[in-house]
């Protein structure tokens, strides 16, 4: 959720003071309210509703925004029937609060995962011509796209099918499998009435019922000696296997995705005889190749062609530099650097940081970035230094001179042991309190235990972080382990993840879904905490690479999602 409310609680700093709940007879209303939200950010969702609890009580200055966030909480548990209630509280007592729209949105929400299906729909028509009308929108598509019980969505036609979202999510659940003879004539009603695509809707092919065709260009390597290839192709393998399990689960919503898979190894003959077939030109979306030099092939084809294309891999963003048909599916190493620094300018203070960082081109590459968008917003970077991790004796050296006094925090961008070795011993000596922002690949250096990284007030930059206690996550691993045999790696979730997204986009806006990404926004995954190709600063801006980064903290030796999407 896009929220205004939700924006203030991502944007509270994390005081590791208020991690533990006090009672709320020992302190002020504003302390149990300040706890109440900083838990609802760490995701401890029964601790928060716990700490606000004693706020919601009709007439005490916290009580609506107190109840609005604990609504929140108790839908992020999974605690529908509770936060309706508290809702309905809210509205009876509250009538006049200035954040009732918000309100109103989470409430409709609460009503999807109620089934109140008419019920939210209502709800969100009255937030049309307000600033939330868009995200009413792409609430209501994502509920009516999940609803996959044909009766129970003909009752809804005939009660709300004079709303085109809800008319055109039919029209995209008949041509993707629902449709039968009979229906022809209601397809042809939609089309008129609603002015939808005629070749999307009433073509041959889109009656068909054949699903939508995605082509695969991966570097199985299969012509190659398996002994010398399975071990750098297993990634691959992996990806690909996830793929075919939200295949799997995609046809279980009634999206049919066909796979046509193609051997296209490292070299840039191979694909480009792929990508001369035939049968190229019909595909709905291709994804792939991974390599750099065959993916400028691809996207070459993507622009000539008007089929778009993701990169599966690459954190490059000149491999969509002008071509507003590729996409890359990780966030590019210029977003991760712009995220991290924009939430370091929201939460420390003073606004000042100082940024060291390895040699090597992408560390240079992030810490560039970084320093950017951070003087952009406003801060002051106090010191900018640049290490080889190989000189360990200079590298310590760098790390010994660095004031620490006035900085707001630090940031380290270098993979290295000895860089983490030397960062963690200047602060935990000097500055234990200091914030400090590097990469999640810290969090596997053997020479560093968790305890020393929980004690330091560290954050982790990890794009690809997937929630290990997600419930979906568990019946994942057990359907990839009793399938493969093998626990699913990260490119398993990055397979699954990718398909699931893209096949969800073509079921619901067909091949050109491209214009229509502005209003998806960003959304949680199934696996990951958030996925978009909209800006977070300028939200009608379309961006090539996915533009959500999640930011993690050890507390209590659990890492937690310190930026989450509401």
């Amino acid at each position: 959720m896009n929220r205004s409310f939700c924006k203030k609680l991502a944007s509270l700093a994390l005081l590791s003071a208020l991690a533990l709940p006090a009672q709320a007879q020992t302190q002020d209303p504003a302390t149990t309210y300040s706890n109440g939200k900083v838990l609802l950010q760490q995701e401890r969702y029964d601790m928060a509703m716990a700490e606000l609890m004693p706020l919601t009580q009709k007439g005490g200055t916290y009580a609506p925004e107190a109840s609005y966030f604990y609504a929140l909480a108790a839908l992020k548990a999974n605690k529908p029937d509770e936060a309706y209630q508290m809702l309905l509280q809210l509205q009876n007592q509250h009538p006049n609060w200035g954040g009732m729209a918000d309100a109103d949105y989470l409430l409709a929400n609460v009503l999807f995962e109620l089934g109140e299906y008419e019920r939210a729909l209502s709800k969100l028509q009255e937030l049309q011509g307000t600033a939330l009308a868009n995200d009413a929108e792409g609430l209501k598509r994502y509920y009516l796209t999940r609803l996959n019980d044909r009766p129970k969505y003909e009752a809804l036609m005939r009660r709300l099918g004079s709303d085109k979202t809800v008319a055109q999510v039919f029209a995209d659940k008949l041509v993707g499998g629902w449709y039968r003879p009979e229906d022809k004539r209601i397809l042809e009603s939609l089309v008129q009435e609603f002015k939808l695509d005629r070749n999307r809707y009433l073509s041959k092919n889109a009656l068909s019922s054949q699903g939508y065709d995605i082509a695969l260009l991966l570097p199985f390597q299969l012509s190659q000696n398996f002994s010398t290839t399975a071990r750098k192709s297993q990634f691959v393998t992996d990806m690909y296997a996830g793929m075919k399990l939200a295949q799997d689960s995609l046809l279980q919503q009634g999206i049919k995705i066909n796979l046509f898979t193609y051997d296209t190894g490292t070299d840039t003959m191979s694909v480009k005889r792929v990508l001369k077939e035939p049968e190229m030109q019909s595909m709905d979306l291709i994804i792939g190749p991974v390599y750099k030099s065959t993916a400028r092939v691809a996207a070459r084809y993507a622009a000539q062609h008007n089929i778009n294309v993701i990169n599966p891999l690459s954190q490059d963003l000149e491999m969509a530099a002008g071509n507003a048909n590729v996409f890359l599916f990780e966030s590019s190493v210029a977003t991760q650097a712009r995220q991290a620094a924009t939430y370091a300018y929201q939460n420390f203070s003073p606004k000042t940081v100082a940024i060291l960082f390895e040699n090597a081109k992408d560390d240079t590459t992030f810490a560039y970035h970084y320093r950017k968008q951070f003087q952009q917003l406003g801060g002051k970077v106090k010191v900018y230094k640049k290490f080889r991790p190989t000189e360990a004796s200079a590298t310590a050296a760098t790390f010994r001179e660095i004031n620490l006094d006035g900085l707001g925090h630090m940031a380290v961008f270098s993979d290295k042991m000895t860089a983490a070795m030397n960062a963690t011993s200047l602060l935990q000596g000097k500055a234990p309190e200091l914030p400090l922002v590097t990469y999640e690949s810290w969090l596997d250096i053997n020479q560093i235990t968790l305890q020393q990284l929980d004690y330091l007030q560290a954050y982790f930059i990890s794009p690809k972080h997937v929630n290990q206690l997600n419930p979906a996550n568990k019946r994942f691993r057990e359907k990839y382990v009793s399938k493969y045999n093998l626990p699913p790696s990260q490119y398993a979730y990055a397979g699954f993840e990718m398909l699931f997204y893209f096949g969800q986009l073509l079921y619901q806006y067909g091949p050109q879904f491209n214009g229509q990404l502005t209003v998806t926004g960003i959304q949680p995954g199934v696996f990951y905490s958030g996925i978009g190709y909209t800006d977070l600063s300028q939200r009608k801006q379309l961006q090539p690479d996915n533009q959500y980064v999640p930011i993690l903290k050890l507390e209590n030796l659990e890492l937690t999602v310190v930026n989450p999407l509401f």
